[in-house]
């Protein structure tokens, strides 16, 4: 498959990443003297891997778009790419879907082995609340943190991201698989923590309810439209372009949008989401131009030339 990257996402990059990477390095420095700096090294491997950071880039965007500045972004899109990485050193585990390349290296198990890796992800997992407990004070009230952590951690664990994966390991493609299954599955695997880069951020910066229930919608739909484009890539796609192995949902017989509906059907229910997020975007009363770019960009790197 032939690559499109849209000029704008790079531009969207140079804005908003150089803060925030300088931030992140800094939030994951233990400064470890002793064996535990393994856990440190394989960490630092897996969270500064070459990637897009599409979740810290939307936490930044939508707190531009509502304040007209950036502060509290960071600390929630750290925390949001933190629990990322860790979902993806476990999944990549022999257990879960034993991948041996995520973001074009090794994965954490191939480079550190599955128990350094287990642990990795367990720091990960366990570090993001303490980190968000110190740093979030700086920009909220004490209720908005307690609300913020609780909020999230629910998007991370059995009725969000954990839960998912699991529905998503049980599922299997079928005659009976209906789309509402699938969309249940990756409303939590995938799109909990994509709907938190809106809604947490958005709970912060306004006290506006009506932000907050267009910002829920608005995550929901991207978290679709980014898992169909996902399932569309992992079969069109290739290791080089992909950074992970390719066609591992058609060889474990998972349930996707392209085993459900076919390709072209996929791409149809792909683009579905991408407007309807688009309009969403347009209702609210602020510069949403990055926003949008953001939807965009997910949609053509799987559906290119398609508007």
């Amino acid at each position: 498959m032939q690559k499109y990257q849209p000029m704008n996402l790079e531009s969207l990059q140079n804005s908003y990443l150089p803060q925030f990477e300088t931030a992140l390095v800094n939030a994951i420095k233990f400064n470890l003297s002793d064996e535990r700096n393994i856990l440190e090294k394989a960490i630092n491997y897996s969270v500064m891997a070459p990637g897009k950071r599409i979740r810290p880039l939307i936490c930044l965007a939508t707190e531009k778009s509502l304040t007209g500045s950036i502060g509290v972004g960071i600390p929630i899109g750290i925390a949001i790419e933190l629990i990322h990485c860790y979902s993806l050193i476990h999944d990549d585990l022999p257990a879960m879907d034993n991948d041996d390349f995520r973001r074009g290296k090794p994965t954490c198990h191939k480079a550190f082995g599955e128990d350094i890796a287990i642990l990795s992800g367990d720091v990960l997992n366990t570090y993001v609340f303490e980190y968000l407990a110190l740093e979030l004070p700086k920009y909220t009230s004490d209720k908005k943190t307690i609300d913020g952590i609780k909020t999230f951690a629910s998007k991370c664990g059995i009725h969000g991201m954990a839960g998912g994966q699991v529905l998503d390991l049980k599922s299997s493609h079928s005659a009976q698989a209906s789309l509402n299954q699938l969309q249940q599955i990756h409303n939590l695997k995938t799109g909990a923590l994509l709907n938190a880069c809106f809604t947490l951020v958005s709970s912060i910066a306004t006290d506006d309810e009506t932000i907050h229930s267009i910002m829920e919608d608005i995550g929901h739909h991207f978290g679709l439209l980014f898992q169909i484009i996902d399932d569309i890539l992992d079969q069109t796609s290739s290791l080089e372009d992909l950074g992970k192995s390719p066609g591992k949902d058609a060889m474990q017989n998972k349930l996707t949008y392209v085993s459900l509906l076919g390709l072209d059907r996929a791409k149809k229910e792909a683009l579905n989401h991408k407007n309807k997020g688009l309009e969403l975007l347009q209702t609210l009363p602020y510069s949403t131009s990055d926003l949008s770019a953001i939807f965009n960009y997910i949609f053509e790197i799987g559906v290119p030339n398609v508007h």
